[in-house]
């Protein structure tokens, strides 16, 4: 009878325990308010986007060189358009859900990655086809706001090609000399600075003599270059974290 009696304490012993391990399990999932910490430094997510709705990230969460997937392109792999565009949904919500989680934690590196593959993500699915083509074009220049040498290069490009066709024409004209082109080029492309505000008057008269395309070439890059310059602070903004 003593063997029965243990036996019947250790059996009622064990299910008391598992009845409190499993209503402390019950409780732990019901607590819908807890952080979610992990390490995923390093991490390789090559073939599928994590998903954390519902978790708020704790601030000690690590995203420290991690591997995310691809975007997904129209212009693939063969596959259904509709399956495509689910795709992309599906990144564009969970880099959304992880990029506000980022800005709450402070982690502003992992919520600027956030933002350039989920603008790059719209960018794909994009209607009409203009709109598409012209969030290309912004992903391009300045790899979706994060690129500060993109726009840089752009930049610098353009004045290049604009200082090579002047110097071209003003090889020819005695009032010009290399300083003068350098200034005239380089004043057109910056806003606040007047290309013809210290220039001689004999060297003003032989600008406004140049042929027309040196004159078109002149007023594309007073054009462009606000704009390039625009990119770049604002790839410069998210560099040195001057978030709001």
């Amino acid at each position: 009878m003593k063997s029965i009696s243990d036996r019947l304490d250790s059996t009622l012993a064990l299910c008391l325990i598992a009845l409190l391990l499993v209503a402390r399990l019950i409780f732990f999932c019901q607590r819908l308010d807890d952080y979610f910490g992990a390490n995923f430094n390093e991490a390789k997510f090559e073939t599928m986007i994590p998903i954390f709705y519902g978790r708020n990230f704790h601030p000690g969460c690590k995203f420290h060189a991690v591997t995310w997937p691809e975007i997904p392109k129209r212009n693939g792999p063969k596959r259904p358009v509709a399956s495509i565009e689910d795709t992309l949904l599906n990144h564009i919500n969970s880099y959304e859900y992880i990029r506000t989680q980022a800005e709450k934690i402070g982690q502003l590196e992992l919520r600027k990655e956030m933002i350039r593959r989920e603008l790059a993500c719209r960018a794909e699915i994009a209607k009409p086809l203009f709109e598409r083509y012209l969030r290309k074009a912004y992903g391009w220049i300045c790899n979706h706001g994060t690129s500060i040498g993109r726009p840089a290069l752009a930049l610098f490009g353009l004045w290049v090609f604009n200082f090579f066709a002047w110097q071209g024409w003003a090889a020819q004209e005695a009032a010009l000399t290399t300083w003068d082109v350098i200034y005239h080029s380089g004043g057109r492309m910056l806003p606040l600075v007047s290309g013809h505000a210290y220039v001689e008057p004999e060297t003003l008269n032989a600008i406004r003599a140049a042929p027309h395309v040196l004159h078109f070439f002149s007023a594309c890059a007073a054009i462009l270059s606000p704009f390039l310059l625009f990119l770049m602070a604002l790839a410069l903004r998210l560099k040195f974290r001057m978030s709001v």
